[in-house]
């Protein structure tokens, strides 16, 4: 054989080699591809969120089980249905938002409502992105979606449970100033002259009630005398006798008298062991005595016309 077909055998030989040596690795890629494949495919198939896969005639190539247990496509085999097709009644919104993805826009939305056709509402958060071929063509795009409507029926529900609670607050809030008011109700029983009855116990919240009741009944009946009547007040210690006191130097500073009546024997008893001093307030047995007190200091008298059936009057 001469040297020149030598030569070209081992030529031929080495190609041959070469050639081998690249299928191998066209074997090994093409397994690195479909590991990579199946990775995918299983990234996608258990991902927590409904994913799509479309080309650009709007035709599935991939949907993943969430997408088809999310939209009521169990048991169907759509991959190469048409989209548009699946879901006839698509918002016009959505449609828009397909045509610009496939132009080449990246979309979202976190929270969109979508009327369905058989008057169902879902809230919807989704994703859509276009995907590309080797060449840089758009291919179509990729759906990632999640229903949220009962995120958002939790959250409208708890919104209205507080509207509820703040209404029921309002409510007592109301109830609990329409107590107060009962509790320490302003009489006017003549020209300058009201009455304060107290009834029940009084601590340092009430005492702040009182004193602003009497205060404002002061203001409001342009008062000058106030006469505050304790009949009802079964138990009187240290603590109510500086309230009631507190309110009489109150109310003094607004040009008003005050006079405190219905004082009992065994509140004043105790209020002497206690060494209570009440020297600096007018005191009457009851609330009769105030009221004379009250005419008397304003230069007016109780008076009977005749004939005796005649009521009294005041003059």
């Amino acid at each position: 054989m001469s040297e020149a077909a030598d030569s070209e055998i081992e030529r031929l030989r080495a190609r041959v080699a070469e050639l081998e040596q690249q299928a191998l690795r066209y074997e090994a890629l093409e397994r690195d591809l479909r590991a990579s494949e199946e990775r995918l495919r299983f990234f996608v198939e258990h991902a927590p969120v409904a994913i799509a896969m479309l080309d650009a005639d709007m035709r599935y190539i991939l949907a993943n089980k969430r997408w088809l247990q999310d939209f009521g496509l169990e048991g169907q085999d759509i991959i190469g249905q048409s989209h548009y097709e699946l879901f006839p009644d698509l918002p016009d919104r959505w449609k828009d938002v397909i045509r610009r993805v496939l132009a080449g826009a990246f979309e979202e939305a976190e929270e969109d409502q979508w009327q369905r056709a058989d008057g169902s509402t879902e809230w919807i958060s989704w994703k859509c992105y276009p995907w590309f071929k080797g060449d840089g063509a758009i291919g179509g795009l990729v759906f990632f979606t999640e229903i949220v409507t009962k995120r958002i029926r939790e959250r409208q529900e708890l919104e209205q449970s507080r509207e509820q609670l703040r209404a029921t607050v309002e409510e007592q809030e109301r109830l609990i100033q329409a107590i107060r008011e009962m509790s320490t109700p302003v009489v006017p029983i003549y020209d300058e002259i009201i009455v304060l009855p107290l009834v029940g116990s009084i601590d340092s919240r009430r005492s702040a009630q009182i004193m602003e009741a009497l205060l404002n009944g002061i203001q409001h009946y342009a008062a000058e005398i106030a006469i505050i009547d304790i009949t009802g007040v079964s138990v009187v210690d240290t603590s109510v006798a500086n309230h009631l006191i507190q309110t009489t130097r109150a109310a003094s500073l607004l040009g008003a008298h005050c006079v405190l009546v219905g004082i009992s024997a065994e509140v004043a008893q105790a209020m002497v062991h206690l060494g209570i001093d009440l020297s600096a307030v007018v005191t009457r047995s009851n609330l009769q005595a105030g009221i004379e007190y009250a005419l008397d200091r304003l230069g007016k008298q109780i008076t009977t016309r005749t004939p005796a059936t005649t009521p009294d009057i005041l003059v």
